[in-house]
């Protein structure tokens, strides 16, 4: 059973790769590049960014990717080079409810979010939890949380993190914030496969930091 499902995981993921893929072709460099903010140089070929804490090089124009990343990772890549539309940040921060009719299915994220920050993250140290984003390439800010950092998932998609310890009375709490310009770059989909992949790390370097 465990076997079939995870041949049907990877044919659905073969699938939308070639689908996204298929999108991409002859679409010009240069225009990927004023739409995404990711560095085209056009003497290798290659485009470059940094992505959750790895260098990433992608090929022009066949957009293999390298190294190899998470197959939903690699994904998000394809689908932000085809996305991207090279919209200016607000500066405004918004839930993933918030996004292009994503009210259910960005408000369920938000929701599960949450709690998994309070019971996995709202108890552990600072230090920890700070060394953990420094990791995923995030940069530390003033706010009105105890820690805020922030996830340049991709050159023009940020992805905030807000966090509240527990103390003696209460539990401890947390969200991730989009900027109001992302459904301009990924879809609710991809949104909260992005804010998925940067939660589940922050958890695992957090709790291994705890160690």
């Amino acid at each position: 059973m465990q076997k079939e499902k995870k041949q049907n995981t990877n044919r659905a993921f073969d699938e939308m790769l070639k689908h996204a893929l298929k999108r991409l072709e002859g679409k010009e460099p240069e225009e990927i590049e004023k739409n995404t903010g990711i560095c085209f140089d056009r003497r290798r070929q290659k485009f470059y960014l940094n992505s959750m804490g790895k260098s990433i090089e992608i090929q022009y124009p066949d957009f293999s990717v390298r190294p190899a990343l998470d197959e939903w990772h690699h994904l998000l890549v394809l689908h932000y080079l085809d996305l991207a539309d090279g919209t200016e940040l607000s500066g405004r921060l918004m839930t993933f409810g918030e996004l292009p009719d994503g009210m259910v299915r960005g408000g369920g994220f938000d929701r599960h979010t949450e709690q998994e920050i309070s019971e996995k993250i709202g108890h552990c140290s600072p230090k920890s939890v700070k060394d953990a984003c420094a990791v995923l390439g995030g940069r530390l800010c003033m706010s009105n949380a105890d820690i805020c950092a922030v996830f340049d998932f991709f050159p023009r998609y940020p992805v905030t993190f807000k966090l509240w310890f527990a103390d003696e009375e209460i539990p401890g709490s947390g969200r991730l914030f989009l900027d109001r310009s992302a459904g301009h770059f990924l879809s609710v989909e991809d949104a909260v496969t992005a804010g998925t992949l940067l939660l589940e790390n922050l958890i695992r370097l957090i709790q291994n930091c705890e160690k």
